[in-house]
């Protein structure tokens, strides 16, 4: 890329808060090729998220499917209410295209409204987290970020029962203050696929640890959660920049390797990973963030802070 071409970039979109109201300005931004670089390697995460959601956006435009959802009314109400706008939308299509339109956005939104509306879910018998468990070979680790669940974890999990307390963390890394609460170490069965957006039982359900069960929760994507880091202090580095924990465990569930510039063979698989920034005076957002196995870790033992740090950072 051309100096000019990153000055002229940087000009146009760059500190536009006056473009906030000002459509013509907007439109400017708008017509602006995003470079590869503003995206930090991460193009194919933030492009193909922000895709889906425009195109989420814009078939709920043509039919809300949560009129739908929870009635008594069928797949034939959703196809009539799109055969009324798809002509205005499409106006520059043949009838046959048009009815081509028609069919696939009405299936489209009929899904959505299968998957909206309310439905029993199951319970996951012991045996079926037996056999989970079995499935996930002799050291069973967490599906996201490759934690190896203890021995504590696993009694409790297959309900063996146990008289061992659970293990504690007492240094706690900071960025993601994973192992703080008993739930963090813990084997929960996640759906892939959230349930509420229509994830099913079979070939769905992953062993994932608590901490990143519970950030991932029903997100799928990465503009899901706040856009801006969160501030810690920290004892020895002072005010540092954390990520949103969705944004650590989206990327995690979609790299799965350590990202160590020479080359490394852990991943989730064989090892737990964490993120740390690709520019350490830079805020912690989803363009700033590296995975990272232990071995290769720049900030080495600085992460790691003791409990205490750990639940006043947590507030």
């Amino acid at each position: 890329m051309e100096f000019a071409e990153i000055y002229s970039f940087f000009n146009t979109t760059a500190d536009k808060l006056e473009a906030c109201w000002d459509i013509r300005i907007l439109s400017n931004i708008a017509n602006q090729r995003v470079p590869d670089f503003i995206l930090s390697g991460r193009g194919s995460l933030l492009r193909a998220d922000i895709h889906i959601l425009w195109t989420q956006w814009f078939i709920e435009s043509i039919c809300d499917p949560e009129k739908f959802a929870d009635s008594t009314q069928s797949y034939g109400h959703i196809l009539v209410a799109v055969q009324k706008t798809v002509p205005i939308i499409f106006s520059g299509v043949s009838e046959e295209e048009r009815k081509t339109l028609t069919k696939y956005i009405s299936r489209l939104i009929d899904k959505e409204v299968q998957r909206r509306s309310p439905r029993k879910r199951s319970f996951i018998s012991l045996e079926d987290k037996k056999l989970l468990w079995d499935i996930y070979g002799p050291e069973p680790r967490c599906w996201i970020c490759g934690y190896e669940f203890t021995k504590w974890a696993e009694n409790k999990f297959l309900g063996y029962g146990s008289d061992t307390e659970p293990p504690q963390h007492h240094f706690i890394d900071y960025m993601t203050l994973h192992g703080l609460s008993q739930r963090d170490i813990s084997v929960e069965v996640d759906h892939a696929i959230p349930f509420s957006k229509g994830g099913k039982e079979e070939d769905n359900l992953r062993l994932a640890c608590g901490w990143c069960n519970s950030h991932k929760s029903d997100r799928i994507s990465i503009y899901d959660v706040a856009i801006k880091p969160r501030i810690v202090e920290h004892p020895k580095l002072g005010k540092q920049s954390v990520p949103h924990p969705f944004w650590i465990v989206r990327l995690l569930s979609v790299r799965r390797r350590c990202e160590f510039e020479d080359g490394c063979d852990k991943t989730v698989d064989n090892a737990q990973l964490t993120v740390v920034h690709k520019h350490p005076e830079g805020a912690m957002n989803p363009t700033n963030l590296r995975v990272i196995c232990s071995e290769h870790d720049p900030i080495g033992s600085t992460r790691l802070v003791s409990r205490k740090v750990a639940e006043q950072m947590r507030q």
